[in-house]
């Protein structure tokens, strides 16, 4: 109809529009276009005074709902677009009769992560103010978000001192989102976040989840960044420690040898066994043991067959070496997570998971 417009138009404008005055209480807010929203409705970052200046030191995302119903993907790619979003990722529910805001973390996307097969669809509940708790499952494709990290009403919103407090305990969970990106992006099936909270409290016990013993393609990211962070980290210490380069070398040769299809599509290393400075240091101080004109690895070849027929290593990979008893008082930490038994067949974590929990001082990640 010419000159009218839908009634509720501005439903979802207004629901950003509070949540925009809360986080640029902490740093900046940059809104997407609405004919430009995927999912996120808030580009956002904190910042910390220098002087008469505020300098960035964390980027988030927000995505803003006008009601506390379901966060619902309907497909896999949905799913795999909230798992490899590669920044901290907040949702935010506004309730506008109440002038309330309540942000609520999305670690969920971790823990379907760190089982390693992802879900056809997820549906991802908020819960009221309170404790919080570990990722949990609600049955089904269904998990729970828990308890919010943050909830303002328009007092808090006024309130300067009230505010920074917020703010203190929201930058630690940034950091435990970045902390997580990074695992995702290293190809590491484990995940962290706080095993108990409170709203608008500091956390003080982190847990952590991960998949014990999952099949070798689920690990091939993580393989090729381990050889690399060897190869960088052994070939810069090697002057200083070379034992520790000709692990890293060893390290590598055993990965590339083993899980060579890790390496198809990295950009890391194709060409030589060791690469790189470590490869050239290691190589060249270990052929000087060799007879002249020994092809290049023979130095690294003979230090391997010594090590294959070392009698304790020969009785480790034979399974004959047999821990030492624990001393008494001494007790593991990790323990296994229990599956819920109405858990769904595509979210329940593969055989190995495993859950610990230890005490962790708040502060940035």
């Amino acid at each position: 109809m010419v000159g009218a417009v839908a009634a509720n138009l501005h439903e979802g404008s207004r629901s950003e529009i509070l949540a925009d005055y809360l986080f640029s209480s902490w740093g900046t807010v940059t809104p997407v276009r609405r004919q430009d929203d995927y999912g996120v409705d808030l580009y956002c970052t904190l910042t910390e005074r220098v002087g008469r200046r505020a300098r960035v030191r964390d980027h988030f995302t927000v995505q803003v709902k006008s009601s506390e119903d379901p966060w619902v993907l309907k497909n896999r790619a949905s799913v795999e677009w909230l798992v490899d979003h590669p920044t901290p990722l907040f949702l935010c529910a506004v309730n506008k009769k109440d002038t309330r805001v309540r942000v609520y973390h999305t670690f969920v996307r971790f823990y379907v992560w760190a089982m390693g097969k992802l879900p056809a669809t997820l549906e991802l509940m908020p819960e009221p103010r309170g404790l919080g708790r570990f990722v949990q499952w609600a049955g089904g494709s269904k998990l729970s978000l828990s308890a919010p990290i943050i909830e303002a009403d328009l007092g808090d919103l006024c309130d300067d001192e009230r505010m920074e407090k917020l703010q203190n305990v929201f930058k630690v969970w940034v950091g435990f989102d970045r902390e997580n990106c990074d695992l995702v992006r290293q190809g590491l099936l484990r995940f962290r976040m706080p095993d108990l909270y409170t709203t608008n409290e500091l956390p003080t016990v982190l847990g952590e989840y991960g998949y014990a013993q999952p099949p070798i393609e689920f690990i091939r990211r993580g393989v090729s960044r381990l050889a690399e962070a060897a190869e960088c980290i052994g070939g810069q210490v090697a002057e200083d420690d070379p034992e520790l380069a000709l692990l890293a070398a060893l390290l590598i040769d055993r990965l590339k040898e083993k899980h060579a299809g890790a390496f198809n599509e990295a950009h890391f290393g194709r060409e030589k066994r060791v690469p790189g400075h470590l490869g050239a240091f290691v190589t060249g101080r270990l052929n000087k043991g060799q007879p002249p004109g020994c092809y290049l690895y023979a130095g690294l070849d003979a230090i391997k067959a010594q090590i294959a027929n070392e009698p304790l290593i020969e009785a480790y990979l034979a399974g004959d070496v047999h821990p030492r008893p624990p001393r008494p008082g001494r007790v593991g930490r990790q323990r296994r997570r229990r599956v819920p038994e109405n858990a769904g067949a595509e979210l329940k974590p593969g055989r190995g998971s495993y859950r610990k929990k230890k005490p962790r001082r708040a502060g940035r990640g």
